[in-house]
């Protein structure tokens, strides 16, 4: 998803970009009537679609915060710098407009009160800047629109064209003031790369679409004009080419970097995992060679078992420890003195102990909200070298371990029986309960993990937050996926740094586009000169 988003982000400047080319083109068409006149009048339509080109280009460079954790320090002076300069380039069209006298048609005559449209200025810019902003473009436009139409300079539909649709795209810019709305509905509609964000950028593109087909039959009648936009044009494209292609090599580097260390972390909780089955089966060993209870246990007495038993379970912290005879019964559970009897033949680590053969397994049982991933192992016990019975220990894989992997690593991990998940360090908004007793239904990792029995790396949603995540198959001793193993991190926390690299790269992309122009316009003026 965030990929997508990355992408998203790379629309953005290209349009914001593209904006600033069009724009700047329509400010060389301007500059070059003034040159010809160098009357003030001339010069305000000239400053107005430079400050626009400005403003397009500091928003070019404005990434949005929704994507990381923390905000960049440098985001607010760009967002300042942005309104700035879009307020001031509408406000120089606007008083271009104003006092440029109408090449008016002899039977028509029209008056325009400029005091009543622009009364608003009055109100608090700043609080309001999104909103003034879609007034200024559509006033802009009106104005270019009276100047067609009641006038003589009909070639300017198009441009009037172009700031009404820049207007409804600067309207549409109001949303940034709901994100924080508790309407759910609203808020997915206004969120960043949601329907309206990119709605946004594409009624951009339109606009940019316009001014761009307008201005370009009038670039092409100066040889010089001609050079300069060429000259432009390419080094915008090398710029737009490599910055987008930067941006995309460093999320996929980051990406992968990711996912090989959480590969090298998922490692670590399974040989945690390896190292508490071998743990366990050494409990095992030791009570089953414990002399106690082999004494104990041909005459089932119980009293003896469950004294040395109760020690055991306590001081190793074990969930269940539980003696057998041999026949598989059960002659005593630590943890349940009184429930005896049942016979356990059918269990494979019992029936491998009593074949004297020691074994430890990841295993599953029912919980009471969720199954539980459990360690267990058996071991035989001997006397006179003989299998009299087995010792059966298990362990459950709980919070508490989760926690310590968290604690150690600083990631997020869970433990999962088939695709449930049993212990997670994901907490609910309560701050207790923790969210377990929940399916992974994500088709690909089911497959790749619990059928085919290896490891899915990628990315996931977890809660409804994007993450990097590795999944690893927990197997019971003969082999068999009976559960998951789960690392990761959200998305948001890695991609910070490559986010403030590509900040970096739209920034300095940004400067070296905005210096380019002077150079572009000496070189152009040389080469225009030669030829004279």
């Amino acid at each position: 998803m965030l990929t997508t988003q990355f992408l998203l982000v790379n629309f953005h400047f290209v349009v914001s970009l593209l904006a600033a080319l069009i724009t700047l083109a329509i400010a060389w068409l301007y500059f070059d009537a003034w040159t010809g006149q160098k009357s003030f009048k001339q010069a305000l339509p000239f400053l107005g679609f430079l400050f626009l080109s400005l403003s397009f280009v500091v928003q070019s460079v404005i990434v949005d915060q929704s994507l990381f954790e923390t905000a960049f320090e440098g985001t607010a002076v760009a967002g300042a710098l942005k309104i700035i300069f879009r307020f001031g380039g509408y406000l120089t069209l606007v008083a271009g407009q104003l006092i440029t006298p109408l090449q008016q048609r002899p039977t028509r005559k029209w008056r325009f009160r400029s005091a009543a449209l622009l009364s608003f200025l009055g109100l608090p810019v700043l609080e309001l800047a999104p909103f003034l902003l879609a007034v200024l473009a559509m006033v802009t436009g009106l104005l270019y629109r009276r100047r067609a139409a009641r006038g003589l300079e009909r070639h300017l539909k198009p441009v009037s064209l172009g700031f009404f649709i820049l207007g409804l795209a600067e309207l549409l810019g109001v949303s940034i003031g709901f994100r924080d709305t508790a309407n759910v509905a609203l808020a997915n509609l206004v969120a960043p790369f949601r329907p309206l964000w990119i709605t946004e950028r594409v009624i951009l593109l339109i606009a940019i679409y316009i001014f761009g087909r307008w201005v370009w039959g009038y670039l092409l009648k100066r040889f010089e004009t001609q050079l300069f936009m060429i000259f432009t044009t390419a080094t915008l494209a090398i710029f737009l080419i490599t910055t987008v292609a930067f941006s995309l090599a460093s999320l996929a580097n980051v990406r992968n970097s990711a996912l090989e260390s959480l590969r090298s972390d998922v490692g670590v909780i399974a040989y945690t995992v390896d190292s508490k089955k071998a743990e366990i089966l050494a409990d095992a060993q030791v009570v089953s060679q414990d002399p106690h209870v082999g004494a104990a246990l041909p005459s089932a007495n119980r009293s003896a078992l469950a004294t040395i038993l109760t020690n055991n379970l306590l001081a190793k912290g074990l969930t269940t420890l539980t003696v057998v005879n041999r026949d598989a019964q059960v002659v005593i559970r630590a943890e349940d003195p009184e429930h005896f009897g049942e016979s356990l033949s059918s269990d494979p680590l019992i029936q491998l102990a009593l074949e004297n053969r020691e074994t430890s397994s990841v295993d599953t049982k029912e919980g009471t909200l969720a199954p539980v991933v459990t360690i267990r192992a058996a071991a035989p016990v001997l006397r006179n070298n003989q299998v009299i019975g087995a010792i059966l220990i298990s362990s459950d894989i709980d919070n508490a371990f989760v926690d310590g992997v968290k604690e150690a690593t600083g990631l997020d991990a869970s433990i999962y029986a088939d695709n449930v998940r049993s212990a997670t360090t994901f907490i609910a908004p309560d701050g207790k309960s923790r969210f377990t007793g929940i399916k992974e239904e994500n088709e690909t990792v089911k497959e790749r993990v619990l059928a085919q029995g290896q490891t899915f790396e990628g990315s996931v949603d977890i809660l409804s937050v994007p993450y990097f995540a590795v999944f690893s198959p927990l197997k019971s001793f003969d082999n068999n996926v009976v559960g998951m193993l789960f690392v990761g991190r959200p998305q948001t926390s890695i991609l910070q740094t490559a986010a403030r690299s590509i900040e970096l790269t739209f920034s300095i992309s940004a400067i070296l586009l905005v210096l380019s122009g002077l150079p572009a316009y000496l070189i152009s003026k040389y080469i225009a000169g030669q030829t004279v």
